[in-house]
């Protein structure tokens, strides 16, 4: 019986053992495998400690930490770069050691600088640093605030641009601005005083050939006055059937002609000032085509008016407008050889204080070299004896007076257009009539 019994215990403390060891060995499975999980979460920290070591290696912009004390506890490679520093020199000293003073009072860092950015988020912050060596370094400063899980704030991570390339390249940019800036201003000034210039020597030319015409014209006239008088004397005394009455109607006939350059002659050199009043330039122009559409040059010519119903008045003188005009328009006739299409128009031109005339014709045209001196005086392309080349340049004249510009444009077999631009009357007293 005390065997059987001792039998029992010692079955029983063997599988007391048995179960021990099966649940040590679960135990150092289960710390083995825990063993190798710890590792395996080591070499992925170190792996990515590593990763995050080689992005700050190759940021090129500079990247701070500061804690909630405003130390620095940690700079990327690129921000030792930038201010000189080695890592152990930077590292827990104040952040304020790498600011600047501020340019704007309105930004003072007098307060904690901390509390400057851990509002919020800040985003492209024009800031000085301060290099170890002493010199502002003009930067753009990105920032945000880092909590811990309960939301305190525990410091703030910045990331920071150098400004100076691109300040350097706007400055540049700015310089070259301005360059050509100032060589444009000089181009246009240059063109301006070779414009002027030409205007001179035009107006010099202009008078001098003024002179010369009235002086020409005085002493011409005395004499041709004679002529015609004592030609009618002679025409008088002569038989209707004798054959001398022939010649002295010729010597009539070409001294008339001769009395006519003579007046155009004055009329250039002298060149009055008009005796302004306001006046409808559709009624000029209506006056002008009455005097003209009943010629035998205008029998075959189809005149057609576009004018612009209520244009308001210019202030001008209606004489020496009917006579601008009507030069233009024999000459567009004649260009015409006394067939074809006349297009008289008249507008008020938008955004501006002038009316515009335009007369067409598709007449034979004028060559470019031509246009550049239709306006010249006794400058002509008609035949001898069919024209003096005095026309065109009055009625440039009697434009100018005016504070008004006249320009061709043509092709040649097509026909030409002058435009003409008048300046409107003001309300109440008129700036033209005060230049006059």
């Amino acid at each position: 019986m005390k065997k059987s019994v001792s039998l029992s215990e010692e079955q029983l403390q063997e599988s007391m053992w048995i179960e021990i060891i099966r649940r040590m060995e679960t135990i150092y499975a289960e710390l083995a495998n825990n063993q190798a999980e710890i590792e395996r979460k080591n070499r992925e920290l170190l792996q990515a400690q590593e990763f995050t070591e080689n992005i700050l290696k190759s940021m090129v912009d500079a990247l701070i930490v500061v804690d909630s004390e405003e130390k620095i506890t940690m700079v990327n490679q690129a921000t030792l770069d930038l201010l000189g520093y080695k890592k152990e020199e930077i590292i827990k000293k104040t952040a304020k050691m790498i600011l600047a003073s501020p340019k704007e009072k309105r930004r003072p860092f007098n307060e904690s600088y901390l509390s400057k950015l851990k509002e919020s988020s800040i985003q492209d912050l024009e800031i000085d640093f301060k290099s170890k060596s002493g010199e502002k370094i003009p930067m753009t400063l990105s920032s945000s605030v880092m909590r811990n899980s309960e939301g305190e704030i525990i410091g703030v991570i910045g990331v920071a641009k150098d400004l100076r390339e691109t300040k350097w390249l706007l400055a540049e940019a700015a310089a070259t601005e301005a360059e050509r800036t100032k060589a444009q201003e000089l181009e246009r000034a240059y063109k301006e005083l070779k414009d002027l210039q030409s205007q001179l020597i035009h107006s010099e030319r202009l008078a001098v050939i003024g002179q010369l015409s009235a002086g020409v014209a005085h002493e011409i006239n005395n004499p041709l006055g004679g002529i015609l008088v004592y030609s009618h004397l002679l025409l008088e005394d002569l038989n209707v059937d004798d054959s001398k009455r022939a010649n002295a109607e010729r010597i009539i006939k070409e001294a008339t002609r001769c009395k006519d350059i003579v007046k155009r002659l004055l009329d250039f050199a002298r060149q009055p000032q008009p005796k302004v009043e306001p006046i409808g330039i559709n009624v000029v122009l209506e006056e002008t085509l009455s005097l003209v559409k009943d010629q035998a040059l205008f029998h075959n010519i189809k005149i057609t008016k576009k004018f612009q119903p209520s244009l308001p008045n210019i202030m001008g003188d209606r004489s020496q407008l009917q006579q601008a005009f009507m030069n233009i328009v024999l000459n567009a006739a004649e260009a015409m050889d006394g067939k074809g299409s006349l297009i008289i128009a008249t507008d008020a031109l938008p955004d501006s204080r002038f009316l515009e005339i335009t007369i067409t014709d598709n007449g034979c045209g004028i060559t470019p070299a031509h246009i550049k001196r239709l306006f010249e005086p006794f400058f002509t392309t008609k035949k001898a004896g069919h024209g003096t080349g005095l026309g065109l340049a009055i009625t440039a004249g009697i434009i100018e007076r005016h504070k008004g510009s006249i320009e061709v444009k043509s092709k040649v077999g097509k026909g030409a257009t002058f435009t003409i631009k008048l300046p409107m009357e003001t309300k109440g007293k008129s700036w033209l009539s005060c230049l006059f």
